[in-house]
Formats: structure tokens, C-alpha cells, sequence
């Protein structure tokens, strides 16, 4: 794996992030706004971080 595929490896699209997490989009805006989520725009697509989609998934499931 080169450099620049690790680093998009990082990242996931808002339909990888719902799928991961296990939750709705309007969920995932409200988290992107909120500042719950760490994210990057590119031209209309958004990338969040992994990292911090693990984190919200492991929050969501102590509930």
C-alpha cells in the first residue's frame, strides 16, 4: 500500500460512516455539526475520520 492509499484509508464517505456507526444521515449531519465528528469536504462529498466514527459508534452503544 503507498502513502497516498493509506492516508484516503483514514477517511469514509457519509454512506460508509452511516454503515459503520449504525446510524442515519440525519444523525451523521447533526454529529458533523454538533462538532462530534471529525470531517474533511471535499467538492460536495464529505470524508469523516474513522477514528471518530469509532468513537461515536462506541458511545451509541453504551446507551
Amino acid at each position: 500500500m503507498n502513502k497516498k492509499d493509506q492516508s484516503k484509508s483514514w477517511w469514509v464517505t457519509s454512506k460508509e460512516a452511516m454503515k459503520l456507526a449504525k446510524i442515519k444521515n440525519c444523525n451523521l449531519m447533526h454529529y458533523r455539526e454538533d462538532g462530534k465528528l471529525e470531517y474533511t469536504k471535499k467538492g460536495n462529498v464529505f470524508y469523516y475520520s474513522l477514528e471518530s466514527i469509532k468513537k461515536i459508534k462506541l458511545k451509541s452503544n453504551k446507551k
